[in-house]
């Protein structure tokens, strides 16, 4: 067990939000939610384990946010969190239901935003640190995802039920949904009526069960990787030689934001980002909230999720979601594999994002790292 302050929070949401791979939520919101606590007086500590050290029988939830970019950056409302904290005591009152008692939070995708709604979740529930519920060293997806049916979870069976929602007005919601797909219907029906944003916990479960199908020590991951966005950024070395430090990566290419070709649908942003590369050629990515399909210009595919493509501003050294994307950015794109579980051949996890991939344009098989 470690105690995790501001600044290893900080490092954690810098790295979540490359491996969130165009998702999971803008670094700077997660920033400025971590700075309100630190200027509303709360004690910025939690304690993060290793799912080694919990019992076999003991439990942990994935909490997270869902709903619009937009609304939950709406400055005429007050900032994310309590929403959360009602989602999880509304889990944790059917949790409890069943027998069961949840000791621990863990992450639902990786991102500036959802990697740090556990924490936040965790923080908010007690004044004295010590007393506080503990986050574990784990994630359900080690990368961004856009619905709950695209999730390890779903594909190493374990369905969202009891899933807890909760909204800012202090409403706890119990549901027993009976597949991903009713669970994700029901979680973005409620979202609407609450302004398009929600707090939900669901996944309950146990140390074997999170070590087969989940990815262990991906929060420590990200804190690495944040380290070294943070070394490039204080040194000015380049920043594709600080990540290969710590993790496997590579530089596809750099280049500028030369278009942005952006629809929403079904509360979803779809959207083609164009790069102009430094090389003199146009690469395209396809995106549905999280980065899908990597192209050259003569249309072939390079890459295609569930593996990882990353962005990042090279003048602020800020890792970039969708959210985040401007016309003429000076951008790195780099490439990341997928955890292995993905491409397990027992789950075929890896099929859940076939549907996504041919909504956007795809032709043809996956592309791995």
């Amino acid at each position: 067990m470690r105690k995790l302050h501001k600044q290893d929070i900080l490092e954690i949401l810098y790295g979540a939000t490359l491996l969130g791979a165009g998702g999971g939520g803008s670094l700077s919101q997660g920033l400025d939610m971590l700075e309100h606590l630190d200027e509303t007086g709360e004690n910025i500590e939690l304690d993060l384990l290793d799912l080694s050290e919990i019992g076999d029988n003991e439990y942990a939830a994935m909490v997270a946010g869902l709903g619009s970019p937009v609304a939950m950056l709406d400055p005429d409302m007050p900032m994310f969190g309590p929403d959360a904290v009602y989602a999880f005591r509304a889990f944790q009152k059917a949790f409890i239901s069943e027998g069961k008692d949840c000791k621990y939070l863990y992450s639902g995708e990786m991102g500036g935003f959802n990697t740090f709604v556990p924490m936040l979740v965790a923080i908010l529930s007690d004044k004295d640190p010590a007393k506080r519920i503990k986050f574990l060293d784990v994630d359900s997806n080690g990368r961004a995802v856009p619905e709950l049916n695209t999730t390890l979870n779903s594909y190493y069976d374990h369905p969202p039920t009891p899933m807890g929602l909760g909204s800012l007005n202090g409403d706890e919601i119990a549901v027993y949904p009976i597949s991903d797909k009713s669970g994700e219907q029901i979680a973005r029906q409620m979202c609407m009526l609450y302004k398009m944003r929600i707090g939900f916990a669901t996944w309950g479960m146990n140390k074997a069960e999170m070590q087969e199908a989940l990815d262990v020590g991906c929060v420590t991951k990200a804190q690495n990787i944040g380290k070294a966005f943070l070394a490039a950024k204080a040194n000015r070395t380049d920043l594709m030689d600080e990540l290969k430090k710590v993790m496997e990566v590579r530089e596809f290419c750099r280049g500028t934001i030369e278009k942005l070709d952006i629809k929403a649908e079904g509360g979803f942003d779809f959207g083609t980002t164009v790069v102009k590369g430094e090389d003199g050629h146009k690469y395209y990515i396809d995106f549905k909230n999280e980065n899908l399909i990597l192209r050259d210009e003569a249309g072939k595919t390079c890459l295609t999720a569930p593996e990882g493509i990353g962005l990042v501003d090279l003048d602020t050294m800020m890792p970039l979601t969708n959210a985040d994307t401007k016309e003429g950015q000076h951008i790195l794109v780099t490439m990341t594999p997928a955890h292995p579980n993905w491409w397990d051949e027992d789950h075929k996890a890896y099929t859940c994002w076939l549907p996504e991939l041919e909504r956007v344009g795809m032709k043809g098989g996956q592309v791995r790292y």
